[in-house]
């Protein structure tokens, strides 16, 4: 008696996102690893920074080239009990960078935050509310560019 092996279905085909590129991150800190699909018209992107800690001074989270997205979203889950100030900062070259706009995250809150003007680099910038209050924030960048 021979076995078959079982005939693949032409439907999984059918069911692959309508992306060119889609990028997930493996989920470590300001670590992310790409996945990319062939596809058809746009594009997906997000990156998630888990864990990310807060202090008594300001630390930024890699800057993401926003030049070619149609549109894109911060979404900040504060893990921890203790508020975080949450900075959505952009620059033109990735060096010099201006406050576009600010919140205050309580503890167990998630907001989407979404810049209100347009630079050529965006990142969000974190700090704890209180001295010797850190809490833990995770963040995620997604994005869509359409054609």
């Amino acid at each position: 008696m021979s076995r078959r092996r079982p005939r693949r279905s032409c439907r999984a085909k059918l069911l692959k996102p309508p992306c060119s590129r889609i990028t997930r991150p493996r989920v470590k800190q300001s670590r992310p690893s790409r996945t990319i699909l062939p596809g058809a018209t746009h594009c997906f992107t997000e990156h998630t920074y888990v864990g990310a800690e807060t202090s008594s001074s300001t630390s930024a989270l890699p800057a993401q080239d926003t030049s070619s997205l149609s549109m894109y979203t911060y979404g900040i889950v504060n893990r921890g009990k203790n508020p975080a100030l949450v900075q959505i900062q952009i620059s033109p070259n990735a060096v010099d960078y201006a406050v576009d706009s600010q919140e205050v995250i309580a503890g167990g809150q998630t907001k989407a935050l979404v810049p209100q003007r347009f630079l050529r680099y965006t990142r969000l910038a974190i700090q704890s509310v209180e001295p010797d209050q850190p809490t833990r924030l995770d963040v995620y960048f997604q994005a869509q560019r359409m054609p």
